[in-house]
């Protein structure tokens, strides 16, 4: 039975999190690292984190768990888009699944090194709540329907680790 519950915890990191390749963006990711996002709880094994992102118009010059990415964001051209995610061991079973939608996006304040001047985020649970997971979405300039397209479709190749 305890070998059933920890196959069911690791399954969600078997795969690490990623976009899938898109013509015009760069991508990165991290792979299965410590989780800075979950506190000193006792879990059936080490938290973990996975962060990814792509961007559209701009170099990335941060690691790719650093949240924000604010050697990038210092940079950030007009025009630019970058989505950056990160999924974790899971933040409480009662979070909402997240739905990869930028229409459901709340605006988000942030970032200590740069003013930018859109930010978005989306947060919920993965699938069967294995993890949480947390999107931002960051805009080089005021999101115009064709950036918010590009956001969408920047979300719509994210590829969230299957639960089981």
């Amino acid at each position: 039975m305890i070998a059933l519950l920890v196959a069911l915890a690791l399954a969600p990191w078997s795969r690490p999190l990623a976009f899938q390749p898109m013509v015009g963006w760069h991508i990165g990711a991290s792979g299965n690292t410590h989780s800075l996002y979950v506190g000193h709880k006792k879990w059936a094994t080490e938290p973990l984190e996975s962060a990814a992102w792509t961007a559209k118009g701009v170099r990335y010059l941060d690691p790719a768990t650093a949240d924000p990415p604010n050697r990038t964001l210092a940079a950030l051209p007009r025009g630019a888009v970058i989505v950056w995610a990160v999924i974790s061991s899971p933040f409480s079973q009662n979070e909402r699944p997240i739905q990869l939608d930028f229409g459901k996006a709340k605006r988000y304040a942030c970032c200590e090194a740069a003013l930018i001047p859109a930010e978005y985020e989306l947060s919920g649970a993965g699938p069967h709540h294995a993890y949480s997971v947390i999107v931002r979405i960051y805009f080089g300039s005021q999101p115009n329907p064709r950036l918010r397209a590009q956001a969408q479709l920047a979300l719509n190749h994210l590829a969230l680790p299957a639960a089981r």
